[in-house]
């Protein structure tokens, strides 16, 4: 996310009319899950794949709501404990179900309804902090103690399980905690007033912990994510590599089994090597050499359609995935990126360096449905663009039987 966009959803936001309550909803749940500094999207999508796996977390504090209002309704005669039950089982339901939907989506690499699970879990500690002021309300000091020890119970188990959210954990802590420190401060209870005093040093403690299990948390991402991009990323381009190739062209070949995720549309593998490359590396030496292959990894960029990937798998060797392009496409921008290539590199050496491409092409699903079979028929089509007088462009023969 950058920074406009970051400040964009700090900003006041006015106009809650019916038209843009969907965007006012959209806007709190990105600043009440927003980390504590700018983030990169890759980690805080990272940090909001922890808020649906607590289900531990909530069937416990629903048992324990329901020992208190168990209790509540055995030492008063007040019809608040019946109704605090009704509302927590509702709404452990529904946050059992949003989880649900969640993981679900995430196995679909899609966004579930992390907004709506919040917003339960937001309602529930609402409701849990007006239970637990009742029950300090009520006078009945064994009911009071009950109580405290709850909001000392969520407030820890939300420091550590929520540090991935910490604005939207500060929030559920001081629902819990606001309306039993005010009964506390304001009891006529004896003793009960030191208990209020004291509760704003303990829900401090509390949140410094929180937020030193987010930053603990975020920096583990991010190493996690660089360590990541080393091992899937060329150090010297800066392009994918031959590992990331062999992901995301096996994802591509699962998506030829269901249409609607491919768009029931053929994609093109091309399978491509520098002509005339050794030459400029052995005569102007390694570094130079280095300098041409950034520079052709730049123009290969620039040759292809948003959305096709380019690789690096080797020394002078690339490939490139097509999603959705048909023969006619693949052709036109194979010949496309020989012609880029061919234009004449400035180096540094004195004078402009002459290089060539060859390419070789598969189609996916008519040459093959697995990654190694498409490979293979690229690099065969390529060896035979080689074979023929480089720097041309050749399709695999599928030969008919």
């Amino acid at each position: 996310m950058t920074r406009s966009a970051r400040l964009a959803y700090d900003e006041p936001y006015t106009d809650i009319s019916p038209s843009h309550a969907r965007s006012l909803g959209s806007r709190l749940f990105r600043w009440f899950s927003a980390p504590t500094r700018l983030e990169p999207e890759a980690v805080r999508a990272r940090l909001l794949d922890t808020t649906f796996d607590r289900k531990f977390a909530v069937l416990f504090g629903t048992i324990s709501v329901l020992l208190l209002a168990v209790s509540a309704i055995v030492t008063t005669d007040g019809w608040w404990p019946y109704a605090w039950i009704v509302a927590d089982l509702i709404l452990f339901v529904a946050r059992v179900l949003l989880m649900r939907a969640c993981e679900a989506a995430r196995k679909r690499d899609a966004t579930g309804p992390l907004g709506a699970l919040m917003g339960a879990g937001a309602a529930w500690s609402v409701v849990f902090g007006l239970g637990c002021y009742g029950c300090i309300a009520s006078g009945h000091m064994a009911l009071a103690v009950l109580a405290a020890l709850n909001v000392a119970g969520v407030a820890g188990v939300v420091s550590s399980r929520n540090a991935a959210t910490p604005r939207y954990a500060i929030f559920v802590m001081l629902a819990v905690s606001l309306p039993y420190f005010t009964g506390a401060l304001f009891s006529p209870a004896p003793g009960m007033s030191v208990i209020g005093i004291q509760m704003p040093f303990y829900l401090t403690g509390v949140i410094i912990v929180l937020l030193q299990n987010h930053a603990i948390n975020a920096r583990m991402i991010r190493a996690e994510l660089d360590n990541r991009d080393l091992a899937i990323k060329d150090a010297l381009t800066g392009l994918p590599n031959r590992i990331s190739l062999q992901e995301i062209l096996r994802s591509m070949c699962r998506g030829l089994a269901a249409p609607a995720a491919n768009g029931g549309k053929p994609f093109a593998v091309l399978s491509m090597d520098l002509d005339g490359f050794k030459r400029v590396n052995d005569g102007f030496g390694h570094a130079i050499g280095d300098v041409l292959l950034r520079k052709v990894a730049q123009r290969l960029e620039r040759a292809f359609r948003r959305g096709d990937m380019v690789f690096r798998v080797g020394g002078d060797e690339f490939v490139i995935l097509l999603p959705v392009a048909s023969e006619i496409e693949a052709t036109y921008l194979a010949k496309r990126a020989i012609e880029k290539i061919s234009v004449p590199f400035d180096l540094g050496v004195g004078a402009n360096v002459r290089i060539g491409l060859s390419v070789g092409s598969a189609f996916a699903p008519a040459d093959g449905g697995n990654p190694e079979i498409l490979l293979h028929c690229s690099d065969q089509a390529l060896y035979e663009a080689k074979r023929t007088g480089k720097g041309r462009y050749r399709a695999h023969i599928r030969v008919s039987i």
